[in-house]
Order: structure tokens, then sequence, then C-alpha cells
């Protein structure tokens, strides 16, 4: 038998649905944020910060490698860390360029390096014997040019390998230069590579060294950067011995030096052969045995046979040190 609602009761289960249906509105809302997929997998700040912390040593390491091998003046700066598409890097890239390839072993995989030609001429004109001035117009490189500046990518390899060996233990091979129509296929368009870019400066000559490694190196170093594994390499017991033994065969000079002893000038202007410069520094006060011109123990001058010599007294640090305590 139905049941027939009169209107009261139809107005009470109008209510309640009324009602839990507001409640569960909340709960359905939701918010919607925009979303750029070309910002997806950039690097964040701590990551920023420990690849630069990493690569802080290899700019000056680099930069006294190459100006020993070049005879000159070299510095180098780190100006940018991100993480961009492959072909944004190349997009990036002047017409005409030094390109080169280098094997990541035992990964097998590809980075790739890149220097300004105006950079990279002055260079060749200094190992050819030139003053390292930049060409005027730029050009493609000679058979000759390009053996000359594997040279310096093999510098540029090796410095990278002890910077990475602490973290991530990768063997740099020296590759093969490309053209520019090469370069486009070495990596996918789409894949993220990481990249930075060092300011190179010879001779008031300015240019740009890039460095773009594939998704599954800097992947891999960035594991190890997160995990902590960056750590300052300490020499091992046998090569601080082999190092100490090293030092005992060094010659230093040692002086037995008055410091900080007031003279006039015209006293120096006015001195003749043979005269006595009375100096303000009583017999008992202690002088100071230099090493290498670095003052290390008070002394005294004494005499020893035929000869003089110093009378070591106290060690100039363990003498700061009872001061401080005192």
């Amino acid at each position: 038998m139905e049941k027939i609602l009169n209107q009261e009761e139809i107005d009470l289960l109008f209510k309640a649905a009324q009602g839990t249906a507001s409640k569960q509105a909340p709960e359905q809302h939701r918010q919607i944020r925009p979303c750029d997929f070309h910002q997806a997998g950039e690097l964040g700040k701590e990551q920023v910060r420990q690849v630069t912390m990493l690569h802080e040593s290899f700019a000056p390491s680099v930069a006294n490698s190459l100006g020993a091998y070049l005879r000159v003046g070299f510095q180098a700066s780190l100006v940018a860390v991100e993480q961009i598409n492959y072909s944004e890097f190349l997009s990036r890239l002047p017409e005409q360029t030094y390109f080169t390839t280098v094997q990541l072993n035992p990964m097998e995989e590809l980075a790739v390096i890149q220097l300004d030609l105006a950079i990279v001429f002055p260079m060749i004109d200094l190992l050819l014997g030139g003053p390292g001035q930049p060409m005027a117009e730029p050009r493609d490189l000679t058979e000759i040019e390009e053996q000359i500046m594997e040279i310096v990518v093999a510098i540029v390899c090796r410095e990278l390998q002890t910077t990475w060996q602490p973290v991530l233990p990768v063997v740099f091979n020296v590759g093969q230069r490309q053209k520019q129509s090469q370069i486009v296929g070495l990596m996918s368009p789409g894949e993220r590579v990481l990249n930075l870019s060092f300011e190179i400066s010879l001779n008031d000559v300015r240019g740009l060294l890039n460095l773009a490694f594939p998704a599954v190196v800097s992947n891999a170093l960035l594991r190890k950067l997160a995990a902590g594994m960056v750590q300052r390499r300490k020499p091992s017991a046998g090569q601080s011995e082999r190092l100490k033994r090293r030092l005992m065969e060094c010659a230093f000079t040692i002086d037995l030096d008055l410091c900080n002893v007031a003279l006039r000038i015209g006293d120096i202007v006015d001195m003749q052969p043979g005269q006595v410069i009375r100096l303000r520094h009583s017999l008992n006060d202690p002088m100071f045995v230099a090493v290498n011109g670095r003052p290390v123990f008070t002394g005294l001058p004494v005499s020893c046979g035929p000869v003089r010599g110093g009378l070591i007294q106290e060690w100039i640090r363990a003498k700061e040190t009872a001061k401080e305590k005192a």
C-alpha cells in the first residue's frame, strides 16, 4: 500500500536533501592551478647551489692549467647552471662555433663542449707563437687548428674528471669535433640536459665555454649530490707520508731578523761605508728566526766556533697561545 505524504512531510524531505547537498558541496570543490610544462624538471635552488659548490674549484683549476699551457693570464668563472631542453641549448649557440663531444665512461654517454670562436682563435694564435689576437672575421678551423684545440679540450676534460671524481667516478675522454649539421642528432631535441656556462677571459678577449650533460649523467650527479656525497678529498696515509718525505728534502731559507725597528730616513740617506748605525733594539730583546721570510721562532745571535748561529728560544705560535690564555 503506497503512503501518501502530506505537504509538511514533503517540505521536511526537501529541506533535508538541500542540507545534505550543501554539506557535500565543499568536499567536491577543487583548486585548479595553471601548469607550465616547459618548467617541469627545472633545477631547484638547492640543486643549483650544490652544482655550483661542486664546480667552484673547477673554474680556477682549468684557468690555471690553460694559463700555464698557453703561458698567459687566463681567467674562468661559472656564470650559469640550468637544466634545459637540448633544442633550447642549440638555439643559443652562434652560427659559427667550436663544438666537440666528450665520451663519458663507463656510462657510455656523450657530453658536449662548446667554445666561442672569439676565444678559440686567440688560443690558437698563442700556441702558434703569436700574441693571441682574435680573428677579424670568424671562419671555420683548419685541420691543424682542430688538432691544436684537441689538447685544450683534453685539459678541460682532465680538470672535469678531477672535479667529479669525489662524487661520480666518470672518465672524460675527448671525442670528435662536430660540424653544424652533426650537432642536432647527438641528443633528442626534447632531452633535458644540464648546462654549465663559464665565462673565459684571455688578453682582454671574452667568450663562453658551455658544457652540456645528458639526462642520464646529470640525474646521476644530482642524486649523488642530494645524498650528500660531496666531500673534500683527503690524502691517504701513504700520500701524506710521501709528501712529508719530499718536504724533508726541500731547501728553506732561514734568517735571523729584527722586525719593526724604526730608523730615520735621514740616517739611511747619510749612511757611509764603515759607519755604525745605532738601532733601538736591546741586546736582551729576542730577534725573529724567519723561515722563507715568515717569522716562526724567537731567538738570539750566538757564536758557534768560527761561525755565527741562532739560539732558538720559543715557538712564536706557542708564545701567542700562552698570551691568549693569560
